[in-house]
């Protein structure tokens, strides 16, 4: 089983307008509702490639409901902590005409001391069932940044499979705590190493020395120029297919999953850098922040280029 921890999760409204003005009325011509969050894209893309999965976090008041709904609707099992306040709601505008996104992104909700052990109760549960724990994004107002280096450890007692996509202070601390593998993009990777990752050898470089330092497996998403895999054998660049590319948002999600999918099942990381470089570019077909189909994922496996570059 696939475990998810989102700890602030959102529901998604994207916006479609012919053309954004500023400082007038915008009417839009179309608009999609999603349930969000890395760790909840995660759980949907497994579940879609027909990985069990169980998604948690924290939820709050009609936005978390919206979130709730959603993926019942789309038969994605989850246990969530309700909490006092609204769970996130963040809107993307895409201009049609000058093919761009704005997006604006809300805090979350806080959560108080008696909800977060509510949450360490059930995921201690759980993991028990685990293969791998997905522990994903941002944290709420008030949660203690080393939220998820915690859970990193508690799966290694466990025997759990970890992977990290998260950023700033609980990203580097969860490094500290030593996950199986991480998966910043370009721009977390250069913050966590303190320099620029300005092309491919750079980034390269940069997955080598995350290696170095004692994390097994490091992933570097970089959009669609595809992904920079290494691990104590050697380092790979996966190089999506030729798409028509509609939004990246969850694209990095639906990578996690991949990588996700075939670590649950035992897979090497090279086949699972291959699945989820499908699954985030058919991710990447789609229009706002809905994601890609299994079909869409499995039509484009085949066309997945991994070259080993080290």
């Amino acid at each position: 089983m696939i475990i998810t921890l989102t700890p602030n999760p959102s529901v998604d409204q994207t916006l479609f307008v012919h053309q954004l003005e500023v400082n007038d009325v915008n009417r839009y011509a179309d608009s999609q509702l999603d349930p969000a969050g890395k760790g909840i894209n995660v759980s949907r893309m497994a579940h879609r490639l027909g990985w069990p999965t169980i998604a948690f976090g924290f939820l709050g008041g009609e936005i978390g409901v919206i979130a709730e709904r959603a993926l019942d609707g789309e038969g994605v099992p989850h246990h969530f902590v309700f909490v006092p306040g609204q769970t996130r709601l963040n809107v993307t505008v895409v201009d049609e005409s000058q093919r761009t996104s704005t997006s604006f992104y809300g805090p979350g909700p806080s959560v108080a001391l008696d909800r977060l052990a509510t949450l360490d109760g059930l995921l201690r549960f759980w993991l028990r069932a685990g293969r791998v724990l997905v522990l994903a994004g941002s944290l709420p107002p008030s949660v203690p940044d080393g939220l998820h280096a915690g859970y990193v450890r508690l799966a290694q007692a466990e025997g759990v499979v970890t992977i990290l996509d998260a950023d700033g202070e609980a990203f580097r601390l969860g490094v500290e705590a030593g996950p199986s593998l991480i998966k910043p993009n370009r721009e977390e990777a250069e913050r966590l190493l303190g320099r620029p990752l300005a092309d491919t050898p750079a980034v390269v470089d940069g997955a080598r020395e995350l290696v170095a330092r004692g994390i097994p497996m490091v992933v570097i998403s970089l959009g669609s120029e595809g992904a920079i895999c290494a691990d104590g054998r050697g380092v790979w660049h996966a190089i999506p297919p030729e798409i028509e590319s509609r939004s990246t948002v969850g694209s990095g999600d639906s990578l996690v999953a991949g990588l996700a999918v075939a670590l649950a099942r035992g897979d090497d990381i090279v086949e699972g850098l291959r699945l989820g470089t499908a699954a985030g570019a058919a991710t990447a077909m789609t229009p706002g922040t809905s994601l890609g189909t299994d079909e869409e994922v499995y039509a484009l496996l085949p066309h997945v280029r991994v070259e080993r570059v080290g």
